[in-house]
């Protein structure tokens, strides 16, 4: 299949399946800054991902209790969503070892599989928000390409923020917790080294706040978890 095929499937997978959830509702991915509180840049960057591979931007637990609640998903439709987050974790650790063609394949498989998983287990599930190359590709911004490095900082660590709530184990509960911590760290520190020009920029506030706010309920998490 070629690389313009699968983009048309879209390659962040989280951001493909809110689409799909979405599309049944009628909707799409341009509505959520309409009506909900997730801010134009937050949908621009989900929107570019299913463009282009190696960028995994997802809602933060927050922001996926507000589409959950405004749109009304149903039982089913969070348990896709979910799925969808564990998948597009392990898409990205696979985008790094593989090629991004196959690691995509491999994902989609995987997120059958977990998809179904989550339905049989349907009854230990208390729901998703409780589980508190140099080509400048279309939609880039200037942001993407001067703070790519932050803005993947960030997209990593709120996966990892996600499966600490997710994680069955204690052990991987505070890892992954401290991993998040540890992102949003670095992606403050590269926010911060911008250039006055980017710092003037809306989109650096968005994502500055993002960070901020993500490190926030990374330490929180730890201190919930007494690491």
């Amino acid at each position: 299949m070629t690389i313009e095929a699968l983009s048309h499937r879209g390659w962040n997978l989280f951001a493909r399946v809110l689409q799909e959830i979405l599309a049944e509702h009628g909707l799409g991915l341009g509505h959520l800054d309409d009506r909900t509180h997730i801010h134009p840049e937050k949908v621009r960057r989900l929107q570019r991902s299913l463009k282009i591979p190696k960028s995994f931007p997802v809602l933060n637990i927050d922001e996926m209790e507000q589409v959950i609640s405004v749109f009304q998903f149903k039982r089913n439709e969070k348990t896709r969503l979910r799925a969808a987050l564990l998948a597009t974790s392990i898409e990205e650790t696979l985008m790094d070892r593989i090629n991004s063609e196959d690691a995509l394949r491999a994902a989609e498989q995987i997120l059958a599989i977990i998809e179904q998983a989550l339905e049989e287990h349907m009854h230990d599930l208390v729901g998703i928000g409780a589980i508190k190359g140099g080509i400048i590709m279309s939609g880039e911004s200037e942001i993407d390409r001067k703070l790519g490095s932050a803005l993947a900082a960030i997209d990593h660590a709120t996966l990892a923020l996600h499966l600490s709530h997710n994680a069955d184990a204690q052990v991987e509960r505070v890892e992954r917790a401290q991993q998040a911590r540890d992102g949003f760290t670095l992606a403050i520190v590269e926010l911060d080294k911008a250039v006055p020009s980017l710092k003037a920029n809306d989109a650096w506030h968005v994502w500055h706040d993002e960070a901020q706010n993500g490190l926030t309920a990374a330490q929180s998490r730890l201190a919930s978890l007494g690491a």
